[in-house]
């Protein structure tokens, strides 16, 4: 049986997709991996996470983005045999030999064309920051999936791992589904809660939900190589959306003693 063609669409990341892509290499035909340059990516919030959480918590951010960036200067110089293409996605992309590439509209119709030339099974989104129109979701043959930090259908939206923490959730999760031109209510192929009682940082949650969801995203890229799926419903009315933090909100997270970092 042939491997699933597949591209993952995302945004820049140093701290855990990278390892999420270099799991997922192991059990499709990885063509691609795409990174979306689009107004609503975190990086583009730096602003925001300033607001958010506090100058030190930004500078704390800020430290570790920048020995990520050594990190990779050195990885490239020694042939990714320090940190294996880990501190960024573009090396992921470099070390597993596939293509990179940069976009800052996943619509577009020429870079629908690009994609369509590719003859590509299936889309795989890792926190891409843009919602998929119905001419990408219907191009590959097995459709487009999402890897979403939260036990759908509640905590749809933005930045599950902020608000799940916020509200002092026990239980956090990570669910693999389907994608509709709607945002977080297509079917679900599998799920799973993962502790999260003893978080007090925004980073726990997501290393929970991401290394979780990984593990996930194996099980459903194997059901669908295999036809043997078992969809559930994702009802939107049975859980909450959330947007981005608002200032109070974020007030109310640091008063918690609640962290970034």
């Amino acid at each position: 049986m042939n491997k699933l063609r597949v591209i993952v669409i995302t945004q820049e990341d140093y701290f855990f997709l990278p390892k999420v892509i270099k799991k997922v290499y192991k059990y499709c035909d990885l063509i691609a991996i795409v990174i979306l340059k689009h107004k609503y990516s975190l990086k583009s919030k730096k602003t925001d996470f300033l607001q958010w959480f506090g100058l030190r918590q930004a500078i704390k951010l800020s430290l570790l983005v920048i020995s990520k960036e050594i990190k990779s200067i050195l990885d490239n110089i020694f042939k990714f045999k320090l940190f294996g293409g880990e501190s960024r996605i573009k090396d992921a992309a470099k070390y597993l030999n596939i293509s990179y590439i940069e976009t800052s509209n996943v619509n577009d119709i020429y870079f629908i064309d690009k994609l369509e030339k590719m003859q590509i099974d299936l889309i795989v989104s890792l926190s891409a920051p843009q919602k998929f129109k119905k001419e990408l979701i219907k191009l590959p043959k097995y459709g487009a999936i999402n890897l979403h930090g939260a036990y759908l259908p509640d905590y749809r939206g933005c930045f599950p791992s902020f608000w799940q923490l916020y509200n002092r959730e026990e239980y956090a999760g990570a669910t693999v589904h389907y994608i509709d031109e709607n945002i977080d209510t297509g079917k679900i192929i599998i799920q799973e809660k993962v502790y999260i009682g003893d978080c007090k940082r925004v980073f726990d949650v997501i290393k929970k939900t991401k290394e979780l969801g990984g593990e996930l995203l194996i099980k459903a890229l194997k059901a669908i190589q295999e036809g043997n799926l078992i969809l559930k419903d994702n009802e939107p009315s049975k859980g909450r959306y959330y947007s981005w933090p608002t200032k109070e909100a974020a007030s109310d997270f640091r008063r918690k003693g609640l962290l970034l970092i």
